[in-house]
């Protein structure tokens, strides 16, 4: 059961991956619009993107920067288009909310799907937007601090990668992730993964990824790229880091954690059996917020007041969590469907964690890396600030040994996949049968086609590793406090705003450790045996 649990515990925190131009003088120009007025939830309206309004607001803006127009008419355009954009992605979100809450219904499904198949567009237009102004005679102008900023064009130079060859392919990336949503909704009506194991559904499942890889694989080439990882790095999480870099971090896990993960004592989990209600989960994540004070107290009651969540179960529920931002509205939505037991307080505290990241920062600009130790941060401080927090450390502590195992073990399979030169159902699954192995998971009579529950493979590629090297960073985070009250903290709340892109350099501003550092195994496995025993 635990094993099972571990699989589809940490889902996609974020259901889109926003890949658009967010500077921060936007970000600022919004905020001021909007005078931080949040609308409440339930007031918040969905309406299905007008593609073709974007198409004519597209062509004005690229007009205007081709032409001899005055810098504030231009910028007028350019504010118009952006909001449009922004509009797009918070009824894209909007869609994915509700079709999540019931993958039954065919309105949302239809919803959901539209969007996700039009956001390749919306995204190379905004491509070729930022292409049109780096070659206008206003770029000096336009440069300017109240505008995009200093050297904001030199990323955009030459030729856009988003031509129509590459908007297909993107376009295709997203067809197939449709109906990976589809076969989900069908996995519904199985009472357990392991009647979906060998089912038409399964079948389908793994030979959906195997075209997703091939996919993909073509993506990276067209893009110039020699494998797809070295692309996926760059392009959806601006890592400062490189994929053998990762690959060895994880080897390492596999080398200092595994054995004391396959030893973890069974008491460690009698916490995550209890019972828990919907109520208790909330009431757990709002006394972690209302004992650490400060913009953490005011994140939550803005979620609070503001309605910004959905934490009730249903069996018709995508079965995971995730948090997204609602771009239009400035504020951030945290979803969660709960399993009634003493994984949900952590699961929601993980959510929050994000939320308090997006609120903080009017929508964070960081990586999904470092996005990653704000949530598994304020599942640590949950621990020292929530009431009957201490009750939960030694399965805390036990899940997150699991996740550095777990999700090294997941994504050493995912890095492996994209380097197959014969990518097959019978490949894929030889070579997460042998992975799974390495990393102790023969102890749960693993079955070589647990793969296909792993949701973040299908939509959200080359994700997994951030969850390991930023529990690296958030563990930092947990070992200040347990020091000396107080100081894990203030580490979280100091940095929440951060405009930090990348992990590495997250961590130096932050003055915490490189996570590749040579004793950071060691010092985290003695962190696990002082708890652990």
């Amino acid at each position: 059961m635990k094993r099972i649990y571990k699989v589809i515990a940490l889902l996609l925190t974020v259901t889109v991956l926003f890949t658009g131009c967010n500077p921060t003088a936007f970000r600022r120009w919004m905020q001021g619009i909007l005078g931080q007025s949040y609308v409440p939830f339930s007031q918040i309206e969905y309406t299905r993107p007008d593609m073709t309004e974007f198409r004519d607001q597209l062509s004005t803006c690229i007009r205007g920067a081709e032409s001899d127009t005055k810098v504030q008419e231009l910028m007028d355009k350019v504010y118009d288009l952006y909001d449009v954009y922004y509009r797009f992605y918070t009824n894209y979100k909007l869609a994915n909310i509700y079709y999540y809450g019931d993958m039954t219904d065919f309105y949302w499904a239809e919803e959901y799907a539209f969007c996700q198949e039009n956001a390749a567009e919306v995204d190379a237009g905004m491509d070729q937007l930022l292409y049109a102004l780096a070659k206008s005679s206003l770029k000096p102008q336009l440069e300017a601090d109240a505008y995009f900023g200093a050297g904001y064009f030199d990323a955009y130079t030459g030729q856009s990668l988003w031509d129509e060859t590459f908007t297909e392919l993107m376009t295709q990336e997203a067809k197939l992730q449709n109906e990976y949503d589809t076969l989900s909704a069908q996995a519904l009506e199985y009472s357990s993964y392991y009647g979906l194991f060998g089912s038409e559904v399964g079948l389908q499942l793994e030979q959906l990824l195997a075209e997703l890889v091939k996919l993909r694989q073509e993506i990276a080439e067209y893009a110039g790229y020699e494998d797809y990882l070295q692309f996926a790095y760059d392009f959806y999480y601006a890592r400062d880091y490189s994929p053998a870099q990762a690959m060895a971090y994880m080897e390492a896990v596999r080398d200092q954690l595994v054995s004391l993960y396959t030893e973890i004592p069974a008491d460690a989990w009698s916490e995550r059996y209890k019972s828990w209600t919907q109520e208790q989960m909330f009431a757990y994540v709002e006394s972690t917020a209302e004992n650490m004070g400060g913009i953490v107290s005011n994140a939550f009651a803005v979620l609070k007041e503001g309605g910004y969540y959905d934490i009730a179960y249903s069996p018709n529920k995508y079965n995971g969590s995730f948090e997204t931002y609602l771009q239009s509205y400035y504020v951030p939505f945290v979803f969660v469907n709960p399993q009634g037991n003493g994984a949900d307080p952590l699961t929601f505290a993980h959510e929050f964690g994000h939320f308090c990241n997006d609120y903080a920062s009017t929508g964070t600009v960081a990586s999904i890396d470092v996005a990653e130790v704000f949530s598994q941060g304020m599942e640590y401080m949950s621990l020292f600030y929530a009431d009957g927090g201490g009750q939960l450390r030694k399965m805390t502590m036990a899940n997150s040994l699991s996740t550095f195992v777990e999700q090294s073990a997941y994504s050493s399979f995912e890095h492996q996949l994209y380097l197959l030169e014969d990518v097959s159902v019978e490949n894929i699954r030889a070579l997460y049968e042998q992975t799974a192995q390495e990393y102790g998971f023969e102890m749960w009579n693993v079955d070589n086609r647990e793969y296909i529950i792993i949701a973040h493979l299908y939509v959200a590629p080359v994700y997994m590793v951030s969850y390991v090297l930023s529990n690296d960073v958030a563990m930092q985070i947990y070992q200040a406090e347990d020091s000396a009250s107080g100081s894990g903290r203030q580490l979280l709340e100091n940095n929440l705003a951060t405009e930090e892109l990348s992990l590495l350099s997250f961590v130096s501003a932050a003055g915490l450790t490189d996570p590749f550092a040579e004793d950071r195994l060691i010092r985290l496995r003695e962190t696990f045996e002082k708890v652990l025993g």
